[in-house]
């Protein structure tokens, strides 16, 4: 532990503080192989959750594990009280502050602001001037990031009023904690977080304009790529809210609609995750793809909710907190409770001359935010670096904020296997009440330094603490949900499919569908490469052209055919290479990636599943340069993929989302069992066992021809088995059916003539059923019965996307299978 900074673990020299004590009677053995083993835990549970932090300068790829420290902060009911008290009363400032800015400016004109520091201000949206937004709130939430001094005194360091992030975080880690410690926390009455969030739930349902009933609220994300978007979709899955991109959404009349499989649908509030620049290309950014249309004019005009109001990013310029007091006095009435950190705008000459000869004691930060720049520490320059800095603050004054360092407090954390002592600083969330005041979250999200320890940022390596606020008595259970409910809510409990949802849960279907095929192909394929009484030469050419029409082969070689151990390491080869776009470490990829764009409407278990998929091809080449071991990695993802479709199956609400994800699925297993036979039956061999055997492992139907016939396959039965019998769930006939009763209930479908076709398909199958030899052995006839079922899978999935997916803005999806 540095000197001069605050120790939050002990006081003296080794004494641990009265909160600590408590926490170390309750909370059971904290040896250091304990301590390890929790660890681990937290480790293997957020990685089994998906709970990712997205930083794009990584080299393998910007997703990594969000990080999370063993231990708690721990803070006591007196310390944390009067610190809530202040908060809000700033979050209150703040909110005035907004409607003073975009109001009469009165603040202004007393001189109480510098003009340049509001019009100067990117943030600072002149379209936004003169709206009073609903209720008059501009901050719905507003995040503080706080430090410790070394006497303890907590310091407001930074404001978070656009679209504060973190919340969720704090959730997690609190999910994640308590779990470690579960005595602890509830025998130190440990403040629950459920109620902020219900606090943030019924500002919004109150607040939003429209109809009576219940309001539909959207959380709007820039998309699975942004750096929080396991955030975005775990609090639209947590609150309820509808999570939506900038493309699902539509303004008609100054209304906000939600694009869905049904048509439109009001939207009456919307939660953004997404920075005001980037909202509304008419108004604000024009080269924005991200947000939506027409979308200020229909907050403007009071139609829709938007939290937080736009124009508040001109909140956050840390140039603001040295003129804080004086604009809470104003406002208010009454002196700044909790203190900003010595803050001096350099735009002022005053502030500049007075604060430059102490330069070798502060930071330097940009007062704006179009100047990218971290936080320069004066300290750690020589004479010649500050003498640098000076001229530039001179030349460029109203530029940069000068701020005194503080000295950030400690905190043990748990790494290595020891423990250390890192610097921390803590993110306090507030949510309006809807009533003029603020709910504090009670805790927030505790951030620790990585391996700069001069700087706490998780683009830096930083961690994460779980935030422990005690009480002094016993704390109330409480859910998130509200009281009972009626018969009206259960009326309008159904949840809406966006058409983008819908969109991916169907390329969801299709490339689980897909990758579960191209392993079972693959392992049908190489586990017979080393017996030649199961995979003759003679067969091989029709084997080979499969592997070839199904993309796992990107090779035409005749060669192939002689040469089985060529054969086997290009199939390795292919199956590994992810810039091949129908290899099975891409479509397991992309499995993985379609998900993540749904991953609200995922369950927690069928996530893991997928999160496992996603890192099964990740691992170095060489450990899977052998046969054996690429065996191995197949049994594995197909169990897995089974996995995921059975909890689909059997987990899935049965709305309409799920509905074309089911279709996906058929499309690709009818594509996948009528290709293989039409490559079988081309090579006209078809009453060979060794090549029956093969289709029969293709469609995971050996147990059940077996059990049926005892003997050797023999075509007729096994053409009857994967093309015609409506029992058995991986033949064309069965996939025929399903399609017809799951596309004569979409909502609205103008599709009466394919489902004609499909409808007429899956009848020729039961009329032909009884006299499979008539087809089965008639080469031309068969011939057209698979080529006809190709096509229609085809169709239905050309239909599908211009009936309901049509999203110019977003990349084509990879269609090609065969």
């Amino acid at each position: 532990m540095p000197k001069d900074h605050f120790d939050e673990l002990l006081e003296g020299e080794r004494a641990l503080r009265s909160h600590w004590q408590s926490f170390a009677r309750h909370a059971g053995e904290l040896s250091a192989a304990e301590l390890s083993r929790k660890h681990a835990r937290v480790a293997r549970q957020l990685y089994e959750n998906g709970v990712t932090y997205n930083v794009y300068a990584e080299a393998e790829g910007p997703t990594r594990p969000w990080a999370l420290d063993t231990l708690p902060l721990v803070l006591p009911a007196a310390q944390w009280e009067p610190l809530a008290r202040g908060l809000r009363q700033r979050a209150q400032v703040l909110n005035a502050l907004g409607a003073d800015i975009y109001g009469e400016q009165r603040l202004i004109a007393e001189a109480l602001m510098p003009p340049a520091l509001v019009f100067g201000h990117p943030g600072f949206l002149r379209p936004c001037h003169g709206v009073r937004p609903i209720n008059g709130v501009f901050l719905h939430q507003v995040a503080f990031d706080l430090a410790r001094g070394p006497n303890g005194q907590w310091w407001v360091v930074g404001t978070r009023a656009q679209a504060p992030s973190g919340a969720g975080y704090a959730l997690e880690n609190r999910l994640t904690v308590s779990r470690l410690f579960p005595d602890a926390f509830r025998d130190l009455h440990v403040h629950m977080l459920a109620q902020f969030f219900r606090a943030l739930q019924e500002t919004l349902l109150g607040s939003a304009p429209g109809p009576g009933g219940a309001p539909h609220i959207a959380l709007l994300t820039p998309g699975p790529y942004n750096e929080t978007y396991f955030e975005h979709a775990y609090l639209a899955r947590y609150l309820g809210f509808t999570l939506v991109e900038g493309g699902d959404l539509t303004v008609r009349d100054d209304h906000v609609y939600l694009k869905t499989l049904t048509g439109l649908e009001p939207v009456h509030a919307i939660l953004r995750r997404l920075d005001d620049d980037f909202c509304d290309p008419l108004e604000l950014r024009a080269d924005s793809t991200l947000g939506v249309p027409g979308l200020v004019q229909a907050w403007r005009a009071g139609h829709v909710l938007v939290a937080n109001a736009f124009g508040t990013s001109v909140l956050e310029s840390p140039a603001l907190l040295g003129f804080l007091p004086a604009v809470c006095e104003r406002l208010l009435g009454e002196a700044l409770a909790v203190p900003s950190i010595a803050t001096w705008w350099c735009g002022e000459a005053a502030a500049l001359e007075n604060v430059e000869p102490r330069l070798a004691d502060m930071v330097v930060k940009p007062a704006f935010p179009d100047l990218p720049m971290e936080p320069v520490f004066m300290g750690d320059l020589d004479a010649t670096g500050r003498a640098e800095w000076a001229g530039r603050l001179r030349a460029s004054p109203e530029r940069y904020v000068l701020q005194s360092y503080v000295p950030l407090s400690h905190a043990p954390v748990w790494h290595g296997g020891q423990l250390e002592s890192r610097p921390l600083m803590l993110r306090v969330f507030l949510v309006a009440d809807g009533r003029g005041d603020y709910r504090v979250m009670p805790g927030g999200l505790a951030r620790i330094a990585g391996s700069d320890r001069r700087a706490v940022s998780g683009q830096r390596g930083g961690s994460s603490k779980d935030t422990w606020v005690l009480s002094e008595a016993p704390i109330e259970p409480f859910s998130l949900l509200p009281g009972r409910l009626t018969s009206d809510d259960i009326a309008r409990s159904h949840r809406v499919v966006s058409s983008r949802a819908g969109e991916n849960l169907f390329w969801l279907g299709r490339y689980a569908e897909r990758s579960e095929n191209g392993a079972r192909f693959l392992r049908a394929v190489l586990a017979r490469l080393p017996d030649r009484d199961a995979f003759p030469v003679d067969l091989r050419r029709p084997v080979i052209r499969a592997c070839q029409r199904h993309g796992l082969l990107m090779a035409a070689r005749e060669a192939y055919v002689g040469a089985p151990r060529l054969l086997e390491r290009d199939l390795i080869d292919g199956m590994l290479d992810r810039r091949h776009h129908q290899s099975l470490a891409f479509n397991l990829a992309e499995t993985a990636r379609v998900a993540g764009t749904v991953r609200d409407r995922l369950s927690a278990d069928n996530w893991r599943v997928v999160n496992q998929l996603l890192t099964l091809f990740t691992r170095p080449r060489q450990q899977t340069a052998g046969l054996a071991e690429a065996l191995e990695l197949i049994d594995r993802a197909i169990v897995l993929l089974v996995a995921v479709g059975g909890l689909e199956t059997e987990h899935m609400t049965r709305d309409q989302g799920w509905r074309f994800l089911s279709i996906g699925r058929h499309i690709e297993r009818l594509l996948s069992v009528t290709t293989a036979i039409a490559e079988v039956t081309a090579s006209g061999r078809v009453e060979r066992p060794a090549l029956l055997e093969w289709l029969l492992d293709l469609s995971d139907s050996t147990i059940t021809y077996r059990t049926r016939y005892m003997r050797q396959p023999e075509w007729l039965a096994v053409g009857h088995l994967l093309l015609l019998d409506r029992r058995n769930p991986r033949s064309a006939a069965f996939q025929l059916a399903r399609l017809v009763r799951q596309v004569r209930l979409l909502p609205g479908a103008d599709l009466a003539e394919l489902v004609g076709e499909l409808t007429e398909g899956s009848a020729r199958c039961r009329a032909v059923e009884r006299s499979a030899g008539d087809l089965l052995a008639r080469p031309g006839a068969l011939e057209r019965f698979l080529r006809h079922a190709q096509g229609l899978a085809l169709r239905l999935s050309d239909a599908l996307t211009l009936r309901y997916f049509s999203h110019v803005y977003e990349p084509t999806q990879a269609t090609s299978v065969i």
